[in-house]
């Protein structure tokens, strides 16, 4: 048995749900696996991917973690690499960045450690429209990835961490060739195949 974090985002700009965090709770509390899951809810506010992760993954040692954030409509993105950058973009609180890196020190660029092809070619093998992407926004979503990448080397338990952005809450899109709506039960569906197709096969 493994400990898997699932992290969702909290809404923003004015939207009153996150698919992400749906996500990570309905996963969390209905996957039926033998692995333990938890579901970590992360605020839209700068500088929240580092307090909340850096203390949860010392305690709890996670094997996995997945990170989840809403994307654009129609297509799951699994994120490739992640930059050392902050978008002049205010938080859910108002606040701009303090600077335009997440860490001063930090490499500019870190290529995800996961196999985010071979992720990719599975699930669209299964009808879900997944494609592979190296943008992550520099907001909140490129955050997460970006500690997760850097935190990942300092915790030998710690073996696999993956972002991917999903649809945004109740857009609609073609899923396993129908007309679907991102709602509960779509999201679910994709995060049973996402954890088949990537957990542990690595």
């Amino acid at each position: 048995m493994a400990r898997i974090l699932i992290t969702g985002f909290t809404p923003f700009d004015g939207r009153e749900h996150n698919a992400s965090w749906i996500a990570a709770k309905v996963l969390a509390e209905k996957h039926g696996t033998a692995h333990e899951l938890r579901a970590q809810l992360i605020p839209v506010l700068w500088g929240a991917p580092f307090k909340v992760l850096d203390q949860l993954i010392r305690e709890w040692r996670p094997h996995c973690v997945i990170g989840l954030g809403e994307g654009e409509p129609g297509v799951f993105r699994v994120e490739t690499v992640a930059h050392n950058a902050r978008k002049e973009r205010a938080d859910n609180d108002g606040v701009f960045p303090s600077g335009a890196l997440i860490a001063t020190a930090g490499p500019d660029d870190v290529q995800s450690s996961s196999d985010c092809a071979k992720l990719v070619t599975a699930l669209t093998e299964l009808d879900v429209p997944a494609r592979l992407s190296d943008d992550a926004g520099a907001y909140l979503c490129e955050e997460l990835l970006y500690t997760l990448e850097t935190l990942k080397p300092e915790h030998s338990f710690l073996k696999q961490v993956l972002f991917v952005h999903l649809p945004p809450w109740q857009t609609a899109l073609v899923y396993q060739q129908q007309n679907r709506r991102c709602d509960e039960a779509l999201l679910f569906e994709f995060c049973e195949l996402l954890l088949q197709s990537f957990f542990y096969d690595h």
